[in-house]
């Protein structure tokens, strides 16, 4: 659970937010290691399940929000997340 746990997290906080926000909003709001929220970002791209768009600046902006394929399995994360006593 633990190498999935950063990917989870990040899902259940963007189907939460339900807006494009930038990692260091989820890293700060959702109380989740930078670092982690970075990695998982990258992963969850790779799977299709967040979208990135960077805003001119300054500053400029990396934001990211869930796409459809995200949002359900999203919503799969935050019952898993849930069952495991996470959140």
């Amino acid at each position: 659970m633990a190498k999935l746990n950063g990917p989870l997290r990040v899902l259940a906080y963007l189907l939460e937010v339900n807006e494009p926000v930038t990692l260091l909003k989820i890293s700060q709001e959702a109380k989740i290691n930078y670092r982690t929220v970075r990695n998982a970002i990258k992963t969850l791209k790779e799977l299709g399940f967040v979208e990135e768009t960077i805003e001119s600046g300054p500053p400029v902006r990396r934001l990211v929000r869930l796409t459809e394929k995200g949002r359900k399995a999203a919503y799969h994360a935050k019952k898993l997340l849930e069952l495991a006593g996470v959140i």
